[in-house]
């Protein structure tokens, strides 16, 4: 997935637009989707710095994109 889409979800998901049907994520896909909704606090986190949050942070990153994907958000 380039990273021009990993941003307009980021972006979509953040705005709360719908930007089409939504399909599953691929684990590496997720993780990146995730790190560039960290980075909208964090700027210039990297992947290390993502492993080093809290696992209760992490976790409600990966329910708001479950929560989003039921309300049709996400990739096209």
């Amino acid at each position: 997935m380039p990273d021009k889409r990993l941003d307009q979800y980021a972006r979509a998901l953040a705005s709360g637009s719908r930007i089409g049907a939504y399909h599953a994520l691929a684990d590496d896909e997720e993780d990146r989707v995730i790190l560039a909704l960290y980075r909208v606090d964090r700027p210039r986190a990297t992947f290390a710095d993502l492993h080093q949050a809290p696992p209760l942070a992490l976790a409600s990153y990966h329910q708001l994109l479950h929560d989003l994907a039921r309300e049709g958000l996400g990739p096209l």
